[in-house]
């Protein structure tokens, strides 16, 4: 199975990127560059949480429908709900995603290969940023819709579990669109990505 999503001429409305074409194909890519050129800001926008000022986003050649369940994203820093327990967070993010959500086998195995198995009843405020990452990569690696992303993944994890994730993610990318931001892209060298250098360029963007 191939899926390819698009990205056609588009603009955003923060960073200093300007006119931004771009393709990504089945497997893993990362996308790189300086702070504030709007590596964040265009997971955002693919994931449909920043509008566009203009142009279009495509998969599978058709407009991509944000209804649809057809993306998700792992957030660089978790949502503003501290008294949320970890575990109902991952469920609910999850349950967004019925057509496409992995089954109970994997979800445990994630859970378990990610270390969450005894913070799951924690209040996300009470979780360490790494732990809280985590729970957001777990959700997202079970949700398993066509499109996954990951705004610098890898921050703040340990060993180990950088280990158990990026062999999630390259079984994950077999048959999905895979896009994550990084600043240094050595543990995910071995996903033997495409990378796509974003520079600003006088009001157009130019990827290297």
């Amino acid at each position: 199975m191939s899926v390819t999503l698009t990205l056609d001429s588009i603009r955003l409305p923060r960073g200093t990127l300007g006119e931004l074409t771009l393709r990504f194909d089945t497997g893993v890519h990362l996308l790189t560059g300086p702070n504030g050129i709007g590596k964040t800001s265009l997971l955002n926008a693919i994931a449909g949480s920043l509008p566009l000022v203009s142009g279009r986003m495509l998969f599978a050649g058709e407009p991509l429908d944000h209804l649809d369940a057809q993306v998700v994203l792992a957030p660089n820093s978790p949502p503003e709900m501290p008294w949320i327990r970890s575990g109902l967070l991952l469920d609910f993010i999850t349950s967004l995603y019925p057509r496409s959500r992995r089954d109970a086998a994997y979800a445990g195995q994630v859970k378990q290969e990610l270390g969450l198995g005894s913070f799951l009843d924690a209040p996300l405020g009470t979780l360490s940023a790494g732990t809280a990452r985590k729970v957001l990569l777990a959700a997202t690696l079970i949700a398993a819709p066509p499109v996954l992303l990951f705004d610098e993944p890898t921050n703040d994890i340990d060993v180990a579990s950088i280990a158990a994730f990026l062999g999630f993610v390259a079984e994950a990318a077999a048959q999905r669109v895979v896009i994550m931001t990084t600043h240094h892209g050595g543990d995910l060298g071995v996903l033997s990505p495409v990378i796509h250098a974003l520079e600003s360029r006088a009001g157009q963007s130019r990827v290297s």
